[in-house]
């Protein structure tokens, strides 16, 4: 057995690392997905693909990742760095903090499930099916999803509490706002798993499947023999080609959230089932870095869109050179401007003097 004083210096170790992994992997987190995220709008916004129903579902999980990114983050950088936590400033702070945390969170995940339903409805040989994939569904999804979601978490608001974490010898270790315990911790737990971190994966990794037998049914269609071959291969390829561009870029973000949620969602199990146990101050500080790790881990889905897009998407990587190169011009035209005046003041001031 370890002596108390080395007990005392391990547990300080787990502590340091705990911050240090949170400070700076938020700010890392902060800078590359902030610049990311706004650059994700700016590009979803422009002509080529504001038009296509699940650039509008990008759109509206890109919101709700500027928010985590903007919000929810600096939070969790002041706890984890600074140990100044806002949940535990009051009940109120404690409520609203996990509701916008975890529904922000579980609204960016559905909406990408979204994307995945509209890349199948799209892909469909089915003319009655395709209708479904359009701009007005995608404005009446979104807005349906957010008005579900947001009221299926109010129990936050309700049942999320400041519990106080004692020791095996009743020793008051530390304070956490979480779920009252009993039975109705064990079931948001469960709850924001199920909503988080298993149906909106499920549901694209599903849509996902059939997206790709409906393109596989798209290459061995055969045209009437009243149309020319020509001329359809030449309205259609346009779209094809942005459609299987959007799904690769749906599929990559599909795979890191699955690989960055996972987890997470093992570590609320297995918070969950161990609720009960009494544990030394040690296994504590073991808990909360495995916490804060996975935590982080999860947070790399709502940084990274703009990276993914832009890895997998020609016709994203377009439109960013396009928005670059007239910025470049902007910028150049503004300087030549400039110069320009100068120029034209010159022989003005040179009269004057004769």
């Amino acid at each position: 057995m370890m002596s108390a004083t080395t007990v005392s210096s391990a547990i300080g170790d787990l502590n340091n690392i705990k911050q240090n992994i949170g400070r700076y992997f938020a700010v890392v987190c902060f800078v590359f997905g902030s610049v990311g995220l706004i650059l994700n709008v700016i590009i979803l916004t422009r002509r080529s693909l504001r038009s296509n129903p699940c650039s509008i579902y990008f759109l509206a999980s890109t919101f709700a990742d500027l928010f985590i990114v903007f919000i929810s983050i600096p939070i969790r950088f002041l706890s984890a760095g600074f140990n100044i936590d806002a949940g535990l400033l009051s009940l109120a702070s404690c409520r609203i903090e996990y509701y916008t945390f975890w529904l922000s969170r579980a609204l960016s995940s559905w909406y990408i499930a979204l994307a995945s339903i509209d890349r199948y409805l799209s892909s469909s040989i089915s003319a009655q099916i395709r209708q479904w994939s359009s701009k007005q569904t995608a404005y009446r999804m979104v807005a349906i999803v957010t008005t579900v979601i947001s009221f299926a978490y109010v129990h936050v608001l309700i049942k999320f509490t400041i519990n106080v974490n004692k020791d095996k010898y009743g020793n008051v270790t530390s304070l956490l706002c979480s779920g009252e315990n009993g039975f109705y911790r064990t079931f948001a737990a469960f709850f924001h798993l199920t909503c988080y971190t298993i149906m909106p994966p499920l549901l694209m990794l599903i849509f996902g499947v059939l997206t790709v037998n409906n393109i596989r049914q798209q290459s061995n269609l055969v045209l009437p023999p009243t149309q020319t071959r020509a001329t359809t291969k030449s309205v259609n390829k346009k779209n094809r080609k942005t459609d299987r561009q959007l799904f690769l870029m749906l599929l990559l973000q599909v795979i890191c959230i699955c690989l960055s949620t996972t987890p997470l969602s093992v570590q609320q199990l297995y918070s969950t089932f161990t609720a009960s146990y009494v544990k030394d101050a040690y296994k504590m500080a073991q808990d909360s870095l495995f916490l804060s790790v996975v935590g982080n881990i999860s947070s790399i889905a709502h940084c990274s869109p703009f990276y993914i897009f832009t890895l997998a998407g020609a016709i994203f990587r377009r439109e960013l050179k396009r928005l670059f190169f007239k910025l470049v011009h902007r910028c150049f035209k503004m300087e030549h401007h400039g110069s320009g005046s100068t120029t034209l003041q010159t022989p003005i001031i040179r009269t004057t003097k004769f």
